[in-house]
Formats: structure tokens, sequence, C-alpha cells
């Protein structure tokens, strides 16, 4: 964010908040001064190669005046979808969207524009600032299991071809979901290499550009929802030395803020985003103290520049704006902020004043009442479970959330930070209750939650403790079965060795999960198989956790 490096490790994204906000002060400019830099950004940065490289349609002769369209589900995916676009400049009238159930539309919505002014203190004293205008339209009183058609549109002028989605059905029926996180972008097309993807000479068991390599895979796989458990982009940098760049020519890196990476992450999306709802957790590298407006109902959580950029259910708890709840079908699904919870870092730890936590067992609770919902899943960033070297598992997640996911018997818990894909065992009150093998079937209702660490969306990889090797079929080299030695992160953010019997498959390398629903008729079980594939497209792991249908549930849509 432009905070000296040794401030910012002692600070809370507050008082990062509070250093930037006098530094900026102090060196008061006209507003056209500040900008000067930025006009023509989006260009000189390479939006024109990355609509080429992303294939982003557009109608008319000129260039496209929206890019990075996107969508996400209300608090209600039956009758709500959000659609969003990034604008290359700014509107001089109203931004139109087109809705309706063919191509006709039938339908016009006035969009709203979000102003976003990024105005980032350097090293040398001077202000490197961007301004950029996203637009948003949240669609209401849809019909359940419809399909829509949409486009973004100037009065007279350039639109988007036509894209559609579809509602959540009213009925129970099976569906496909994906997930993973740590995605991060390619570098190239006007992404420096500090802020893109970097893989090192001994990481060749990927394709090349591995985070481009699983978005095509989610666009194949068309599913009902994506989730992204935390650390979108990356539009600050890391491990590289700071330097006064010109806006105009970045240079081989700098540890500093981009605004305008947030713009090639929406553009590399959009093939899959434009028609399948990405919902977003955040993670460590999601938290911005730049913008002004990070102080929500008292909370102050880095989330302002978020605010102009996302749409996010507004159903989670108050002054939390990444933590929300939806249900699809016969799955109910909640995305935690584990910024507010982690022992590792100070930035927004404890943000919530606890929150978050309630409102984790009073949606559990009511989740688990609802006889038309068999399976719960959360997704957040901070690991409750994973032998990933470098952060591990974090003790301020696994105290607070474990245990209310034994009590409310939470089937799949999606995490990330660990730049890997792990599996554990199902867990329950800390422990291992049965093996689970490749191709085995976890209750449960029985047998506790499974954890899964896919922070294996495409950032460089990490790896594994000393003794920890790869655990999936298919693997070349040692296996290290049984327990392995890993660190968990205690208060006061000290790693502390810990014997691990629950880590059951392990890939280092770059994967996602494709999980299938399909609810159980009356006196058969529901499933939901889960499958972890690699950006090349290997199988590496399957596993089916089951769940006895209720005579409710099952006869819901007849009752």
């Amino acid at each position: 964010m432009g905070v000296p490096p040794r401030l910012a490790e002692q600070m809370t994204v507050g008082e990062q908040h509070d250093w930037i906000r006098t530094f900026l002060s102090q060196r008061p400019v006209s507003r056209r001064s500040a900008l000067k830099a930025a006009a023509g950004a989006l260009t000189v940065l390479g939006v024109g190669p990355v609509l080429a490289e992303s294939g982003v349609p557009f109608t008319g002769s000129a260039a496209p005046p929206f890019l990075g369209r996107r969508l996400s589900f209300g608090s209600d995916p039956r009758r709500q979808m959000a659609m969003a676009a990034e604008l290359t400049h700014r509107p001089t009238g109203s931004v139109l969207v087109d809705l309706g159930t063919d191509r006709g539309y039938g339908r016009t919505m006035t969009a709203e524009v979000r102003h976003l002014i990024s105005a980032v203190p350097q090293q040398d004293g001077s202000i490197r600032a961007a301004e950029q205008y996203f637009v948003h339209a949240l669609a209401a009183d849809l019909e359940p299991g419809r399909a829509y058609h949409y486009r973004f549109r100037l009065p007279g002028g350039a639109a988007t071809r036509d894209a559609v989605f579809s509602t959540a059905p009213a009925e129970r029926a099976a569906f496909r979901f994906t997930a993973f996180g740590d995605q991060g972008v390619d570098p190239g097309n006007g992404v420096s290499a500090a802020f893109g993807n970097r893989y090192n000479n001994t990481d060749t068991r990927r394709s090349p550009h591995p985070a481009a390599s699983l978005i095509r895979q989610v666009t194949a796989i068309r599913p009902a929802f994506h989730l992204l458990a935390g650390d979108i982009c990356y539009p600050g940098a890391d491990g590289e030395p700071v330097r006064n760049n010109h806006l105009f020519k970045p240079d081989s890196g700098f540890d500093n803020f981009d605004p305008l990476v947030w713009t090639r992450y929406f553009a590399g999306i959009e093939p899959s985003a434009a028609s399948t709802p990405w919902m977003f957790a955040t993670g460590n590298h999601d938290v911005e103290a730049l913008y002004d407006d990070n102080r929500v109902d008292g909370a102050t959580h880095g989330y302002g520049g978020h605010a102009a950029r996302l749409d996010l259910p507004t159903n989670g708890p108050r002054g939390c704006p990444s933590v929300y709840s939806f249900r699809y079908g016969n799955v109910g699904v909640l995305s935690l902020d584990s910024n507010d919870l982690t022992f590792e870092t100070r930035a927004s730890a404890d943000y919530s004043s606890g929150a978050q936590v309630n409102w984790v067992r009073s949606t559990l609770h009511a989740l688990r009442q609802n006889p038309q919902i068999d399976f719960i899943v959360v997704f957040f960033h901070h690991c409750a479970y994973s032998t990933g070297l470098g952060h591990g598992s974090d003790d301020g997640v696994r105290s607070r959330l474990a245990p209310l996911f034994d009590e409310f018997s939470v089937d799949l818990a999606v995490q990330a930070h660990n730049h890997c894909w792990e599996r554990t065992d199902p867990i329950r009150a800390g422990r291992t209750t049965v093996a689970a093998p490749n191709g085995g079937t976890v209750r449960p209702d029985s047998d506790g939650t499974t954890y899964i660490c896919a922070g294996s969306g495409g950032r460089s990889r990490t790896s594994w403790p000393d003794g920890v090797t790869d655990r999936y079929p298919g693997r070349v080299g040692a296996d290290s079965a049984g327990p392995v030695t890993a660190t968990v992160r205690m208060n006061g953010g000290v790693n502390v060795p810990e014997t691990v019997p629950w880590s059951r498959a392990r890939y280092l390398g770059y994967a996602m999960l494709a999980v299938e629903v399909v609810p159980g008729a009356l006196l058969t079980d529901s499933k939901m198989v889960i499958r972890t594939i690699s950006d090349r497209g290997e199988l590496l792991d399957t596993i089916t956790l089951l769940r006895p249908a209720s005579i409710f549930s099952a006869l819901g849509p007849l009752l």
C-alpha cells in the first residue's frame, strides 16, 4: 500500500490507513495533477492485449467500453443475480443493462457506477495514482431455475454481446460447483513480473500458465457457481525491493500496490465469470489499507476497494462485508473471513469483535434446522488443518471454527493460503475418525468434517515440511504414509510443531475441486462427489460424502 515495510509489519490495517491519510494530506495536489499519470493507463498497461487474449466480445466498431464482466449471487440465488463490469473510461451518461429470457431482452436497468481512486504513496515521496470505474446492477424478482440473457450497453453506443446465466432451481436437483484459492494472474499484458505468478525451474509438473489453465477448465465445466477461497489476484506484489516505477514503464518489479492488476484479473476470468457466478472469500492479500471507506459499522477491515469492485451477498454480520451465506438446492454455503480470526498477522485480527463467530453459530444452526438442506460447505482462507510449509495450520481459525463445525456437522471446509492441495481424513474434536482413501466414502453426520486446502489455484507453489511428500495415485517417489510432523500457528504468531495423523492426500502443484451434488430420493442417500483435477486435466483424487435424505427433504417439493 506504500507504507514502509518495517512499519507495516507492526501495524493494524486501521493504523496503515491512518499513515496513508497523513502522507496524502501532507502532499496536497489537485485531482487533475494526481491522476495525470493515469490518463490512458488501461490502454498503455495492456488492456488491448488482455481483451484479445481473453476473447472479450463486444459490438460496434469502436474499442469496447466494457471489460471483465462477472456475476455473483445475491442473498437468494433463486431470484437474484448481480452483474458487474469495468469501464475503460469515465461514462458521460447512464450505463444500461438489458435483461430478459431471450435475445429480445425486454427489461432495461440503469447500472450503478462506482468510482475508485487509488493514490499510492511512493518511497520518494511522490504519489502513484489510478482512476477506475466499475458498473453494477442487481437483478431481483427473477424466476427460479430460469436462463436469462443480458448485456451492458451505453445509450447509442457500443454494447457487449449477449451472455447467459441461470438462477438456482426452486426444487432439489443435481448440480456442480468448482473451487480453489490463491489464484493470481499470469505476468505479461501489462502485469509486471512482481505482480504475476512466478514459477522456478524445478516447478515442472504444471501447464505453462496454471491460473489460466484452471480458468479454462472451470469454463468448460460450466458449474452452477465457483468458490474462490481468498487471495484473489495479488495487486500488492511481494518479495521485491521497493522501486518508484513510472506508471507506464513497469520494470522487473517492486513491492508496492497496482490496482490495475484487478483489471487484468477480471478480464482473465470473464470467459467463465460472465455466465457463472464467482463467489469470493477474502485472504490476507485482499486486505487493502489504501482506501478512504475502510471503516464500516465501526469495523476497520481493509475492504474499501472491494466495495467498488465486488458484489457479495449482504446477509452476513454487521461490519463483515466478505462474510455471507447462500443456499443452492440442497447445499448451504458460508463464506468466512479468516483475516478476522488468524493468529498469523495482526492487520485485521479480531476486527469483528466476535460478531463473525456468533453469526457462524446462528447461521449453521438455521441451516441444520432446514429439512431441505443436506450438505453444508464453508470456504475461507487461512487453514484450520494443513501441513503446507510456511503457513501450516492456524489455531486462531481452528480453535474458533472447528468446534462449531463439529457441533453442526459441517460436511466440507474449503481452505487456501498454503499454495498446495491437501485433503484430510474426516476430523471431529481434533481427531481423525476414519480413514478416507482415494475413492472412499465419508458419512459426515457420524465421521466429521473433511478439510481440503485448495490454495492451488495458480499462485506459485510453496513446499512441504521436511519428511513430507506428495500422496496421490500415480505419484513418483517416496510416500510419507502415516503421521507426519507439521506446524500450527498459535496465539502470538509462534509456530509450534504437531504430529499430524489426519493428512490423507497431498499434491504440490496446481489443482481445483470439481464437486457434483446429487440429492437423494426417498430413503436414499444424497451424494457430494469431490474430484480434484490438476491444471493439466489429471484426476488426482475422488472422495464421496453421503447424507441420508430425510422424508421431509425428499418429499419437500410435493408437500
